[in-house]
């Protein structure tokens, strides 16, 4: 009896690991972005080891979720101001069917995050989507909806993506970033709120003054970071175009590695104004405009007026901390020669000594760590829409846990990592230090939860130990950075291990139990753009990760840095993989595609 015992437990819990394996239903799967996938591809290309792609009506930053034979993403259609979701058969790639809803009030957002941000999550009955604005909207398997709600409007001008969950009988969604933000559960087969909780409050002294934006994490929603899709936002496009005009000495439109590396010198000559040999971030920014000329008109680089020469209180900061590459606080002639240098080596990827004025500005883009733009939302609120004093802006997911007993229901507010009872909504505990703008789901694994925000040069981190009630900064936090390297994608915890990667490119590798850095990486594709606002996927011991241009590292999971594979479909992406049964499935702004070892 007793070992007939042991078989029917063993049994279970195979055909448990073999359901978990089999879907990803979700965002990041089960929202921690690891798979028990043990034979997923390590290498492919554009024609190797593609099982199937089917062409999307635009670009996205939703991630697609899986569930059995069917395959979901969300997709924006905008020549026909549609918000939709699409269903995929899993075998052949065959579009079963697009559902979706009619929306043509103005909702904010920028070029690089459409609408339709956020993964949409399902339970094998419904799938569940959030169109931002135009509502919170549930569909059958077939396509039929079973029923929507309007939460009204969100308005942020960087738009949104936070992703819904699934959890019992619940739908649990951060709405937001707007003025209204709030943490809404409706419940899934009827669409009714449960209940509704407004971000922490938090002290106005804590407030941080600082600006940004998602790429987003990803950007916001399917995540995550260089100067977003063609170039077009970014700290560097608002002094990419002098930049390049005071480079170009022959005038002939083309800027040469010569023309580059003359102005390195041309800058640190006005710049060194007390022929010091080396500067702090302070002299840099107050001299940053009488190095470059300035332009006195509307388009601006963050947080600057024009017609005046203030100091600049993002793009100066940003090429400081791209250029000082020894961290230590200074920046010497070689350290700003050597990174104009090597920003030309990268932005001239065909080799022909010369570049024009829009890779230029994607170069210059994609190098610069992203601004970090507060919303107007006020205390403890998720952000507004223009930027400005306020409690900062998340475009988080939540995700439920299991410890000490209980679940919590845990949310990545700006300047607070909270927790909640997920069938009520009642606070359980909140941790301080965090700044203002979260892009990042917190990372969970072998009790120890991580959470991180971003901002110029970095943002703050914190490694909390759950289970605790009330005010846990003191008690519950286990280690706290102050400056980490700001994240768009959300990372994984392994065997010890937290490993993250930045918006620029670079994987870290931390130690968990103390926030001791182990190493640190720059992570280098095919093309310029580095950058990366996807999630880590980490399955089998190794952990899978896209950058913008589409290239998908692999790196071992291990505190020595190992580089697998690097693989390309050549198509830019701000998603994130989803893994199943074997199968990677990965959007980009062209296709989805589903990559398997070949049969």
């Amino acid at each position: 009896m007793k070992n007939r015992t042991v078989c029917l437990i063993f049994a279970s819990f195979a055909l448990t690991s073999c359901l978990a394996a089999s879907n990803w239903p979700g965002w990041r799967g089960n929202g921690t972005g690891i798979s028990q996938e043990s034979n997923l591809p390590t290498e492919w290309s554009a024609s190797n080891n593609v099982r199937w792609r089917v062409e999307l009506p635009g670009p996205g930053n939703s991630s697609p979720i899986v569930w059995k034979d069917r395959v979901f993403v969300t997709q924006a259609v905008s020549s026909e101001n549609r918000r939709t979701l699409m269903c995929f058969d899993r075998g052949t790639g065959k579009l079963l069917w697009q559902s979706g809803v009619t929306y043509t009030e103005r909702e904010p957002t920028q070029r690089a995050n459409p609408y339709c941000a956020a993964t949409p999550v399902t339970d094998g009955e419904r799938v569940i989507a959030l169109f931002g604005s135009a509502g919170l909207y549930c569909y059958d398997l077939a396509g039929k909806e079973l029923w929507h709600r309007d939460f009204g409007k969100m308005n942020h001008m960087f738009g949104n993506g936070s992703s819904p969950i699934l959890h019992d009988d619940l739908c649990i969604f951060p709405f937001g970033p707007d003025e209204k933000a709030r943490l809404i559960a409706v419940n899934k087969k009827t669409g009714e709120t449960v209940w509704e909780v407004e971000p922490p409050k938090v002290d106005p002294g804590e407030q941080q003054m600082a600006r940004g934006g998602p790429g987003s994490e990803g950007g916001p929603g399917g995540r995550g970071g260089g100067g977003g899709r063609g170039g077009g936002f970014g700290v560097g496009s608002g002094v990419a175009p002098q930049m390049f005009a005071q480079a170009d000495a022959n005038k002939d439109g083309k800027l040469s590695k010569e023309e580059f590396t003359a102005l390195a010198e041309t800058w640190f000559d006005k710049l060194d104004t007390g022929k010091a040999g080396k500067l702090t971030q302070e002299e840099f920014s107050q001299r940053f405009y009488d190095a470059v000329p300035r332009r006195e008109d509307a388009g601006q680089g963050a947080g600057e007026r024009p017609g005046r020469r203030q100091p600049s209180r993002t793009t100066a900061p940003a090429f400081f901390s791209a250029a000082d590459a020894d961290k230590d606080a200074s920046l010497t002639r070689a350290e700003l020669k050597a990174t104009f240098i090597r920003w030309f080596a990268e932005w001239d990827s065909e080799k022909k000594n010369g570049i024009d004025e829009e890779k230029f500005r994607e170069g210059l883009n994609a190098a610069l760590p992203r601004p970090n733009f507060a919303g107007g939302g006020g205390p403890g609120g998720f952000g507004g829409g223009g930027g400005g004093p306020g409690g900062g802006a998340t475009w988080s997911t939540p995700l439920v846990i299991k410890a000490g007993g209980r679940e919590e229901l845990i949310m990545n507010f700006p300047n607070r990592l909270a927790a909640y009872d997920p069938k009520t909504g009642k606070h359980l505990w909140v941790s301080k230090g965090l700044g203002g703008t979260i892009y990042t789901t917190p990372a969970w694994g072998e009790e120890t939860l991580f959470a991180m925000t971003s901002g110029p040069g970095g943002g703050s981190a914190i490694a909390v130990k759950p289970g605790g009630n009330g005010d846990v900064t003191e008690s519950q936090r286990l280690w706290r950075l102050e400056r980490a390297k700001s994240g768009i994608g959300s990372g994984v915890i392994y065997q010890g291990h937290l490993y993250t990667i930045s918006q620029d490119g670079i994987a870290v590798c931390t130690d968990l139990k103390s926030g001791t850095m182990v190493w640190e990486e720059r992570l280098k594709g095919s093309g310029t753009r580095n950058g990366s606002w996807s999630s880590m996927l980490l399955a089998d011991g190794k952990i899978y990760v896209p950058n913008q241009a589409g290239d998908v590292f692999i790196l071992r999971a291990s505190p020595k840095f190992e580089l697998l594979g690097t693989n390309s479909t050549g198509e830019p992406t701000n998603a994130s993989l989803a893994a199943s049964d074997s199968e990677l499935f990965m959007r980009t702004d062209k296709n989805l595609w589903c990559i398997a070892k070949a049969k």
